[in-house]
């Protein structure tokens, strides 16, 4: 299967039809530093779309604003060197941070916006907010996917802290052909009534239960050797998860185990509990069983290079990679379907770029901020989003309502193959079912903890007991 990919393009925005917002400001010239962890690709996308918001700035305010963006690592590298910076003073006025990273940038705070920038007062300012400076595109607060937008407000402090930029979620890839085939196999052996279009019920009724038995019976035949010589003879695993923590806080939310929580104004670590050690302990049985693998337990190793050489034939990961899920040449049709839910609570994890205001040592006036905040709108808006997403990621979705209702959005689903696929999932199957975890200091540290201590439980390192106690030890100290 080729993939067809759509040149870049990000869509222009006509300076004769937009309106000026006012006065010129011939004032001196605005350099505003970007931290990020985008490769090439996407990140020459962005700077893109900061020259043309450099020159829509120009021609409108008469102020000469320069965006740098620099690679800087790891969101984790990011998270660290802001941390490390603010003693210092070596720190971005824009930065990629997960909402977790941005809470420990607040805790480091002697006081309320030291570092951070509470965008409500922008979001609503008469002159600069959202919805009142046409000229770049911009567009309501009210046209955000709430999910998205309010993920920003999940703090201990009252305001907002972060923004959406590009969102994903985790879904399942499935080798369609060989899916269908075990399929067959599978209902004939069980004796199971299912609909003529056995591929299609299996998508769209996707259990964790019946998930994992169907994945059971793979993995039994694997054992055997009944699939050496025939189709699937490559397969080791059934299924893989990327991710070792979300795996675990994704089956905390669904089934209404507590994982952490905010209690009179500071944050709770709740995840040591009896039923979360059930929950791991059976996960033990079927990792044992050879049914699964993640990350963690195989080396780091991304289940999309697994996947694409037929050794596992379900893949959970981020539909932000969902291109590298895709294989060369014609070597099998990829489906896209939303990960198994269980207790009939199909709750999903929001992922993707998020965007925080840092307010530097040298920004006195808040000029930066300023026009940070301007080029936030501007990446933020329908047409600029919508581009970014569909032309210029691997399988990121755009984070405005209005960006979902255009014409080229719905022909993309339709017409964008694998990756069109999985805006479709998204759209219709995932959308309105995103869980946002609170975002606290030593709430990054809790995400690290719990995949850790689904590594070691998993692959016998330590007892689950062990594991939750160590994990939870750690997750204190980080408070």
């Amino acid at each position: 299967m080729k993939q067809k990919i759509k040149v870049l393009a990000l869509l222009p925005i006509l300076l004769g039809t937009m309106v000026s917002c006012g006065k010129k400001d011939n004032s001196s010239s605005i350099t505003i530093d970007r931290w990020h962890t985008s490769g090439s690709g996407l990140d020459e996308a962005f700077q893109k779309a900061a020259n043309q918001f450099s020159e829509l700035v120009k021609e409108h305010e008469g102020v000469d604003v320069t965006i740098k963006g620099s690679y800087q690592g790891n969101y984790d590298d990011i998270h660290n060197k802001i941390v490390k910076g603010f003693a210092t003073g070596d720190f971005p006025t824009i930065a990629v941070a997960y909402p977790d990273h941005v809470a420990d940038y607040l805790a480091a705070e002697s006081t309320p916006g030291q570092y951070v920038v509470d965008r409500s007062s922008l979001a609503s300012d008469s002159q600069i907010g959202f919805g009142k400076e046409d000229y770049i595109g911009d567009g309501e607060a009210s046209d955000f996917v709430p999910a998205f937008y309010d993920e920003g407000k999940h703090y201990i402090r009252e305001g907002r802290y972060s923004l959406p930029l590009l969102k994903s979620t985790e879904v399942l890839f499935y080798n369609k052909e060989l899916t269908a085939n075990l399929l067959n196999q599978y209902n004939k052996d069980e004796n199971l009534n299912r609909d003529t279009d056995q591929l299609s019920s299996f998508r769209d009724n996707l259990t964790y239960d019946s998930f994992r038995d169907f994945c059971r019976y793979i993995a039994e035949n694997i054992k055997k050797g009944t699939y050496q010589d025939k189709a699937g003879d490559s397969l080791k695993y059934p299924f893989y998860y990327d991710s070792d923590d979300n795996f675990f806080i994704t089956q905390c939310y669904q089934r209404n185990i507590p994982f952490t929580s905010i209690n009179d104004g500071k944050g709770s670590v709740d995840f040591n509990n009896e039923q979360a050690k059930k929950r791991v302990s059976d996960l033990k049985d079927d990792y044992d069983k050879g049914v699964f693998r993640t990350k963690g337990t195989n080396e780091n190793k991304y289940g999309s290079d697994l996947f694409k050489t037929g050794e596992v034939l379900f893949d959970i990961g981020s539909s932000g990679g969902s291109g590298y899920n895709i294989p060369a040449g014609d070597g099998f049709t990829v489906g896209v379907a939303r990960a198994p839910y269980a207790n009939d609570n199909p709750l999903y994890i929001t992922q993707g770029i998020t965007l925080t205001l840092l307010k530097t040592k040298d920004d006195k006036d808040g000029r930066k901020v300023k026009y940070a905040w301007k080029f936030l709108k501007y990446l933020t808006s329908t047409d600029v989003n919508l581009s970014l997403a569909l032309y210029s990621s691997q399988g990121y979705s755009p984070v405005r309502t209005s960006c979902y209702e255009t014409e080229e959005y719905k022909t993309y689903c339709e017409e964008g193959e694998t990756l069109g696929e999985v805006q479709k999932v998204i759209k219709d199957k995932i959308s309105g079912h995103y869980l946002t975890t609170p975002s606290f200091k030593g709430s990054a540290k809790i995400r690290d903890e719990v995949g850790g201590l689904m590594v070691q439980a998993l692959s016998g390192k330590k007892t689950v007991e062990k594991a939750f106690e160590d994990a939870e030890n750690q997750a204190r100290l980080a408070r």
